[in-house]
């Protein structure tokens, strides 16, 4: 087999060989061979992809992981005539299974594309060739740098322009940051195992994992959390409203993608109904967001009459979860002190926030709502209190007082003591 030039389709698949696991090729004393796990849509409630993992072993049958596999490659030829040997037998095997729907996930290392691959046919001889059409093929994108990112992104476009959809690989880890995510606009992202299971520990803020997901959804593109293995990381990317999930909380991989996935429907049903479990539980005190606007209203009726900011923060902070009140005028800007209640204190560490007056608050989403339907009651959060340093819900009502217009707004912590009887909400 060729290997001082560019490996082509018709040089490799002549030494793609069968038995009972599937297409498997030997090449310079490896045993490349495919194994598939499927990526299920938590929405669909179905398996909508399956990702090809490398199973390579050595002259004795002895397991080499891929990243020592490419990384110890003798010059960059090898290491691309492993990538597209690889890749051949991903495709072979994926035929081989019949599948009608469904992508293919295949990696691709940025530091090869140099060599010219996404350029040239091979891509699209190996669709031809196993009659697997463009759309129906996820190039995944190892997250590391590549040697001209000028040259990475041109290629990407390239790879665009065939149909091919692009996924960013383990992001959260390593090299991987917005940056690239920007440029790229890749139709997937996949969270890294180590990321999905950092948010998942107990006590972490599972808001945060909302707010990643919330952030690459705006950038245009699909979430995928990967590795997932426990209840816990399952339920929290649920929650977090990720797409797609894979790991072996699905079931191990396997040489035939069907079987990858036989277990996947029963599985999906636990899944969603220990979903609807944890949904339905009541782990901290349950909060009826209608008491934030009853709050919210009854302090401004008072405000509204008598244009006293301390008469009507009473009623108010005498709501469950109240911690501040304040008030704006029609352009935002704070002219009072925030009135908070006698539990609450400024975090010290955001001393240099404080005085809260002069203030400026036009654009937080609760004012622009509220000014744009006096009387109405609007509501933003969860999202980062800059006077309490944590995250609170902000609660708000335009009103007129004084033949002027206000915006009454309260701050609501939901980790503080319930007044009835003390317990937390974490």
């Amino acid at each position: 087999m060729a290997s001082k030039r560019e490996l082509t389709l018709s040089d490799i698949l002549p030494h793609l060989k069968l038995d009972d696991t599937g297409w498997y090729i030997d090449y310079q004393g490896v045993t490349l061979r495919s194994a598939f796990q499927p990526v299920v849509s938590i929405t669909h409630k179905r398996v909508v992809g399956y990702e090809a993992l490398l199973r390579a072993t050595d002259s004795i049958g002895q397991p080499i992981h891929p990243h020592t596999l490419f990384a110890s490659a003798p010059g960059k030829n090898i290491a691309l005539a492993l990538e597209r040997l690889t890749r051949c037998v991903h495709f072979a095997n994926f035929a081989q299974a019949g599948l009608d729907q469904g992508w293919l996930f295949v990696n691709a290392l940025p530091r090869l594309f140099r060599s010219g691959w996404p350029y040239g046919t091979f891509i699209d001889e190996l669709c031809a060739h196993f009659e697997l059409p463009h759309r129906r093929v996820v190039i995944e994108l190892l997250e590391e740098p590549a040697t001209d990112e000028a040259l990475f992104e041109r290629t990407v476009a390239a790879l665009r322009e065939r149909e091919l959809l692009i996924a960013i690989d383990d992001f959260g880890t390593g090299f991987s940051n917005f940056d690239r995510i920007w440029r790229v606009r890749p139709d997937i992202v996949k969270l890294d195992r180590s990321l999905v299971a950092r948010m998942a520990i107990p006590g972490a803020d599972h808001q945060f994992a909302t707010q990643l997901v919330t952030m690459l959804h705006q950038a245009g593109t699909m979430v995928l959390g990967e590795g997932v293995e426990t209840d816990d990381e399952l339920l929290m990317l649920m929650q977090a409203d990720v797409d797609f999930v894979q790991g072996f909380w699905l079931g191990q991989p396997h040489a035939s993608p069907r079987t990858a996935a036989a277990a996947a429907p029963a599985l999906i049903d636990a899944m969603w109904a220990r979903y609807r479990t944890r949904a339905s539980g009541t782990p901290g005190l349950p909060v009826d967001f209608s008491e934030f606007e009853e709050a919210v209203l009854a302090g401004a009726r008072i405000f509204r009459a008598t244009g006293d900011l301390a008469m009507a923060a009473q009623p108010t902070l005498a709501r469950p979860f109240a911690r501040r009140v304040f008030v704006v005028d029609a352009e935002g800007n704070q002219h009072q002190h925030s009135i908070a209640a006698d539990t609450a204190t400024e975090a010290e560490r955001l001393s240099p926030l404080f005085p809260d007056t002069h203030s400026n608050w036009s654009r937080r989403a609760y004012f622009k709502q509220a000014v744009a339907a006096p009387g109405r009651v609007a509501l933003m959060g969860p999202h980062y209190s800059l006077t309490e340093g944590k995250d609170c819900y902000t609660a708000a009502v335009a009103v007129e007082a004084g033949s002027q217009l206000h915006v009454f707004c309260v701050d609501f912590i939901l980790d503080v003591p319930h007044p009835d009887d003390g317990e937390r909400i974490d």
